[in-house]
């Protein structure tokens, strides 16, 4: 067995990073561009922004691709991988109760984190993101952050390359860093090295990516919701701090460098506040199976703009959501509304809430220490995603935001 286990000897390879944390986007966004962008407008008409962003390969429907997988697993599936009215919104997690013969209610939670457009940035902050990620969308549906462990899976270019193992490492250096934070354990994984493309004397290696699994239980699988709007009336409240971290944002995909540079020209990818974002969870996570909250979306990418018009896309449900005084009018407007409506920045929720449940609903977050909770508005019957502050921010029926979000599947 020591033969076995040791006998090989163990490699030396040499590891470098070099950057700097954040970057001057250098990228061609050209193939991202949706044919809702017409021109620069972008940067500041947010609707264009947001149908551009709603029909990215990355957050498009995935429909086409869902129903050729069984996903009902011998009708033991209580949440699937789409939900609401229709059932073709995006749900956050999937949950399922194996022993439906059993006296027993508990509900296993499977959910995923990942965005490789930060690993082109720093590997460390793509994995810290991946776990925050992975763990909000099980709290989404209901899930315990107390009771989960977490799975990896790396896709990577040669390792033997100094640069490409700089990255891993970070990465790893991620993983441990927010597995050790959270408290939610690596109990396997899986590495996919070597992954390159060669044209001639020229390698390429694949965008460095890891993606990150949780699994969860829940004790009664019937606690848990998914992320469709649910009634007019209700209350919409935002859960976290909104950072201007830019970098790797989807809303740089679809706008292009040049606008993007123009209010960004030095972004930072979000980083991972672990404590701040442990205790949201579990205080969200709480109130769910508390029954206090009736719907909850995660903001990733595309950021609130594009949350807030998934649950209404799912719902078959109108929003109207004010976010509030921007300050003085002048050259930095634009920016705050830009970060305020598609920052990507971790750790966030969209709840919604019934009009019997919010002082209940606020006395539990406040009374678990959380403080970064706001009301932005309600649900209604008008049809619209209606976002505005002093002005009109985004108008937009749900129908077309429905069709953006059906027409960019990938």
């Amino acid at each position: 067995m020591h033969f076995l286990h040791d006998g090989r000897p163990g490699r030396t390879l040499e590891a470098v990073w070099t950057r700097t944390g954040w970057m001057a986007y250098t990228w061609d966004s050209s193939s991202h561009t949706s044919t809702y962008m017409h021109d620069d407008r972008g940067a500041t008409h947010y609707a264009p922004t947001l149908l551009a962003l709603l029909s990215h390969p990355t957050i498009a429907s995935k429909e086409a691709v869902i129903r050729r997988y069984d996903h009902e697993v011998q009708g033991a599936t209580v949440l699937k991988p789409l939900v609401g009215r229709a059932g073709n919104g995006p749900g956050d997690a999937a949950v399922l109760q194996p022993q439906l013969d059993e006296a027993s209610k508990a509900g296993i939670v499977l959910s995923n984190g990942v965005n490789p457009l930060y690993g082109k940035i720093d590997p460390y902050h793509m994995a810290m993101n991946a776990v925050d990620e992975a763990l909000r969308n099980l709290t989404a549906v209901g899930g315990d952050i107390e009771r989960v462990a977490i799975l990896d899976n790396f896709c990577w270019g040669n390792p033997t390359d100094p640069e490409q193992l700089g990255m891993l490492v970070r990465a790893v250096k991620g993983c441990h860093d927010a597995a050790i934070g959270f408290g939610t354990p690596f109990i396997s994984g899986k590495d996919s090295l070597n992954n390159e493309y060669r044209a001639g004397e020229q390698r390429l290696p694949v965008i460095p990516t890891l993606v990150i699994s949780a699994v969860g239980v829940i004790e009664d699988a019937a606690q848990t919701v998914d992320m469709s709007l649910k009634a007019p009336g209700n209350l919409l409240y935002l859960i976290g701090r909104t950072n201007e971290e830019m970098a790797g944002s989807h809303y740089g995909e679809v706008v292009g460098q040049a606008v993007f540079e123009q209010f960004f020209p030095y972004a930072t990818v979000p980083e991972v506040d672990i404590s701040h974002a442990y205790d949201s969870m579990k205080a969200v996570g709480a109130a769910i199976r508390k029954g206090l909250i009736c719907s909850c979306h995660d903001l990733s990418e595309g950021g609130l703009a594009v949350a807030l018009a998934e649950m209404a896309l799912a719902g078959s449900l109108g929003v109207r959501v004010d976010l509030g005084n921007p300050g003085p009018v002048d050259i930095q407007r634009n920016t705050i509304n830009i970060v305020r409506l598609f920052s990507e920045s971790a750790s966030r929720f969209i709840v919604e809430v019934t009009l019997e449940h919010w002082e209940a609903f606020e006395q539990h977050m406040h009374s678990s220490g959380i403080r970064d909770i706001k009301h932005i508005g309600n649900v209604t019957n008008t049809g619209y995603l209606h976002i505005h502050d002093w002005d009109e921010l985004i108008y937009l029926p749900v129908m077309e935001l429905q069709k953006a979000w059906k027409g960019g599947q990938a």
